[in-house]
């Protein structure tokens, strides 16, 4: 009997010693993830306010009003570097996402246990990185095509205009229209 009440003793022991390394694991992982991701979060928030801010750049000196050909060639000529710099950032930011859609695709994420993924927010999120891509891209043909034509003579520039500047702006205007709807279509919580 003795002998019986020993191993019995031993065995709720050993369980509740493995079930307090269970937890324990657990508990150390949720916290490093935890860390982990708030630190991604802020190193994502970072990546989004700078992007925001080149883009809020660029934006200012494409929406002023340009009155003549010579306004255009000066916005045009300071929007080229901030493009360049928005593609640096728009990079940064594609490979922050990309991370951070690999980690919530793990199969042993521990936040999957308590969050739920938001695919909607994925799928939206990956529209606007094309979106943004597209509209940069266009962004630098149209500085560009501004380059050329100032060394254009005068009497060549407005043919040049209508045919290559003009079809890159109904371009924009519509990639602007549609990164805005898609926009709209993300969760509050995850914007």
């Amino acid at each position: 009997m003795d002998n019986d009440r020993q191993r019995r003793s031993t065995w709720i022991y050993a369980t509740g010693a493995v079930v307090l390394v269970l937890v324990t694991i657990f508990a150390v992982a949720f916290a490093v993830q935890e860390h982990n991701d708030r630190v991604f979060s802020e190193e994502f928030t970072e990546a989004a306010s700078e992007l925001q801010d080149t883009g809020a750049r660029i934006a200012s000196i494409r929406d002023a009003e340009m009155k003549d050909m010579d306004d255009y060639g000066r916005a045009f000529s300071e929007i080229g570097p901030l493009v360049d710099n928005y593609d640096r950032h728009l990079q940064r930011i594609t490979d922050l996402y990309n991370q951070a859609r690999e980690r919530d695709e793990r199969l042993l994420s521990v936040h999957r246990l308590y969050r739920r993924p938001h695919l909607t927010n994925w799928e939206s999120m990956s529209e606007i990185l094309d979106i943004t891509r597209a509209l940069n891209k266009v962004m630098r043909q149209e500085t560009s095509v501004i380059q050329n034509m100032a060394q254009l003579p005068e009497s060549e520039r407005i043919r040049f205009w209508h045919e290559h500047f003009l079809p890159l702006e109904a371009q924009e205007k519509g990639l602007r229209a549609r990164l805005l709807i898609v926009g709209q279509r993300m969760s509050p919580a995850e914007q």
